[in-house]
């Protein structure tokens, strides 16, 4: 008789009961379908269960093909259910700009010779999840907004690691603006956006083509790794932490950048920070006295300063930490970047990075802002938007709908002639 079966069997039942013990942490009271999310925290409690066990003797769950494969699938059910209906308004079509695989999103309900486009950078830590996991939703995305979609399948960590990624990015983002995309697209109207991981290289791209990007959309952005101590990563060392992690972004940040995931609770105390004033400058950019602003009520907390020091982590990562182009929140020059509209969340480790950035362009860059902040939602909520299953959240649609209507005024209304 074979044994795997009562591997399956006993892997299966731990599971199971990981996620049943999970089910029992405490949700917010005033959180609107507390019951979904809940189920959301006990599945990413027991992902985290694994990752961080594996990360502490030095392996990447990530590195792991099948692992890979079984969380893309179960974001995939989570999202799309088990066979998601095709948008028979949306053209799909695999292609390629600049030699990277793109999946563009064509809306073809919309009568129009040639295009605004958004360039969606998806989500998943640089790590999990794909174009084809987001499918779905952003052929909703492009079919609400009336905007063709180029989504690009940028090489992902740890096989690939920065600048890889972004390099991707930049390429189609280049190829697309100097017409070379190959469709018809206005090149004074491209947007880029993306939620999370995406958010990161669509912020940095946007200030790297900032004379030529229309508007950047960024939602739930991971925008730096120098402070792990901002008050949303303090609010949510316990809180919804399957849902988001503290110390699952310092093990994603490690894994971006090529170094051991192992030393993720060096990054979490802080202790990565090599502690010369060329380094400690970019303190200023995250301090939250001065950039969250108090009319929001997003937290009683405040940044924090630690003493830890790791010489021979910080030493490795003196550089990157300060990077403007890995960290966007701590870029100097930010006069004349993008309009940008910035989507965050209550329940998320990296609400206050975002905020605080917005405030800093709104104050510094001279270009118009605009902060989406809602109370009842969570990290990831966005790509909900237009689920037709179980994983339904009022939020996640009344934050898709205020966006198309604010893209409606500010693409549509002024697209008079979009072929001139």
């Amino acid at each position: 008789m074979s044994k795997w079966p009562i591997v399956i069997a006993i892997f299966a039942a731990a599971i199971g009961y990981q996620i049943y013990n999970s089910l029992r942490h405490p949700i917010p009271l005033d959180l609107e379908d507390s019951d979904k999310i809940s189920v959301l925290d006990a599945i990413g409690r027991t992902g985290n269960s694994l990752v961080l066990t594996a990360a502490k003797i030095g392996v990447d769950l990530a590195a792991i093909k099948p692992v890979k494969s079984l969380v893309d699938s179960v974001y995939s059910f989570i999202l799309n259910g088990f066979s998601p209906e095709a948008n028979k308004d949306i053209e799909i079509l695999d292609t390629a700009i600049a030699d990277v695989p793109v999946r563009v999103f064509i809306p073809r309900k919309h009568k129009t010779v040639i295009f605004p486009a958004m360039i969606y950078l998806h989500g998943g830590g640089w790590s999990w999840l794909s174009v084809d996991v987001y499918s779905r939703f952003l052929s909703h995305l492009s079919n609400a907004t009336g905007l063709l979609i180029i989504a690009p399948r940028y090489r992902q960590s740890p096989e690939h690691v920065f600048p890889a990624n972004l390099e991707d990015c930049r390429n189609v983002t280049w190829a697309t603006l100097a017409g070379k995309s190959g469709l018809s697209i206005h090149t004074g109207y491209v947007i880029i956006a993306g939620d999370e991981a995406g958010g990161n290289m669509a912020a940095s791209l946007a200030t790297e083509f900032r004379s030529k990007i229309f508007m950047q959309i960024l939602i739930n952005p991971m925008l730096q790794m120098f402070d792990f101590h901002t008050p949303s990563f303090q609010d949510h060392k316990e809180l919804l932490t399957g849902v988001t992690s503290p110390a699952r972004s310092a093990i994603r940040w490690l894994r971006y950048t090529g170094h051991s995931v192992s030393w993720f609770p060096a990054l979490l105390k802080n202790a990565h920070r090599f502690p010369s004033p060329e380094v400690m400058k970019h303190q200023s950019y995250l301090d939250s006295k001065t950039y969250l602003p108090s009319y929001l009520k997003l937290t009683e907390s405040h940044t924090i300063q630690s003493k830890e020091y790791d010489s021979v982590i910080s030493n490795k990562l003196k550089n990157l930490i300060v990077s403007e182009s890995l960290c966007p929140a701590l870029t100097n020059n930010v006069r004349g970047v993008p309009n940008v509209y910035i989507i965050t969340s209550q329940f998320d480790v990296f609400r206050d990075e975002a905020v605080m950035y917005v405030t800093r362009l709104h104050q510094e860059s001279g270009s118009k802002v605009k902060l989406k902040h809602y109370k009842q939602a969570f990290h990831g909520f966005f790509p909900f938007a237009g689920n037709k299953g179980w994983f339904q959240f009022k939020v996640s649609d009344q934050a898709l709908q205020e966006l198309v209507e604010f893209i409606s005024y500010q693409v549509h209304r002024v697209m008079k002639n979009p072929i001139s």
